[in-house]
């Protein structure tokens, strides 16, 4: 068995269940991304949470809360560029990758260090927004999870076709002329959260606002501003690909906020209306982050999710 360096878990303005651990994880090409594990009291089976752009463990630990009560352990990570994990550039606060595929070597880092210490089976996995997508990629090569829950998917970005199209220009240009590691167009240092909660995008519920606000205000480490142009552009191809491949074979439940103003919820729709074995299910009076609304959504949408979890937990994944 492998050792790994204890790393911090954040769980004072987490609150996620009271026994968990977090490691640092070295990826195949030199990354350190943070693992964090909230451990059930006596786990039937353990839930993998894929988080979204600009996201980190802590923002999850309501969500195992839930899942704890069900009987589920949850893991969830910093992907590189994310949280504690390995900032890309010299401004911590600039969103940035190299190639979209690259987060997938976080995620194969991820399945090592859950295998080293044999957590226990079955397990499931739950992608929101970014997380969508890269979860998505990965699932073509399944060997691992009975069923996967997606939550409002980056399976598609949402912009006006003009808008599109000079972003996939301009994103091209920029990378020949060598500046696409510059914040994106109107994005800056400022986050999803540096806003005010009347003009947010993200939840409906007040509380939760606050709760996320609370967490990047005493561990500012945790921050992250505008994704590059570079991040936009590799983000655009990746999700343009990902609308061409089949979906896996892996049965599927995906929740779309009624309110969605980030991700591209045509793609989200046409996605779900080919994917054998797939539920969707419209949130209404929800935004994009449906798991963190108000208490009574969250619990729903964790209901839903574990039922069918279970009616999917005796497949035998080849």
């Amino acid at each position: 068995m492998k050792n790994f360096k204890q790393s911090p878990l954040f769980n004072d303005v987490s609150n996620g269940p009271s026994e968990y651990v977090a490691n640092w994880v070295v990826t195949k090409d030199k990354i350190r991304i943070r693992v964090g594990l909230w451990s059930a009291k006596t786990p039937i089976g353990t839930v993998f949470i894929c988080p979204g752009y600009s996201e980190y463990i802590e923002k999850y630990g309501k969500t195992a809360k839930l899942f704890s009560k069900h009987g589920y352990s949850s893991v969830s990570l910093d992907w590189r560029g994310h949280g504690l994990a390995d900032r890309l550039t010299p401004n911590p606060l600039l969103g940035h990758i190299e190639t979209f595929s690259d987060y997938l070597k976080d995620f194969d880092a991820v399945i090592e260090w859950a295998q080293n210490f044999d957590l226990p089976k079955p397990w499931f996995v739950l992608g929101h927004s970014m997380g969508g997508a890269i979860l998505l990629r990965n699932l073509h090569e399944n060997k691992h999870f009975n069923a996967v829950a997606f939550s409002c998917p980056m399976w598609g970005i949402k912009l006006s076709p003009a808008l599109r199209i000079f972003a996939h220009l301009y994103g091209n240009l920029a990378r020949i002329l060598k500046i696409d590691g510059n914040f994106a167009p109107t994005r800056s240092e400022k986050g999803y959260l540096d806003g005010s909660f009347d003009k947010n995008a993200l939840t409906k519920d007040e509380d939760m606002w606050h709760y996320l606000l609370g967490q990047v205000t005493k561990y500012p480490s945790l921050k992250l501003g505008g994704p590059s142009v570079r991040w936009v552009n590799s983000a655009l191809k990746e999700t343009f690909q990902l609308s061409k491949l089949p979906s896996p074979k892996i049965p599927c439940i995906t929740f779309l906020a009624e309110d969605e103003r980030l991700v591209d919820s045509a793609r989200i729709y046409n996605r779900m209306n080919v994917w054998p074995n797939g539920i969707l299910h419209f949130m209404h009076s929800a935004r994009h982050e449906i798991l963190m609304e108000d208490i009574a959504t969250q619990e729903y949408v964790i209901q839903k999710i574990v039922s069918f979890f279970q009616s999917n937990e005796q497949l035998i994944i080849s």
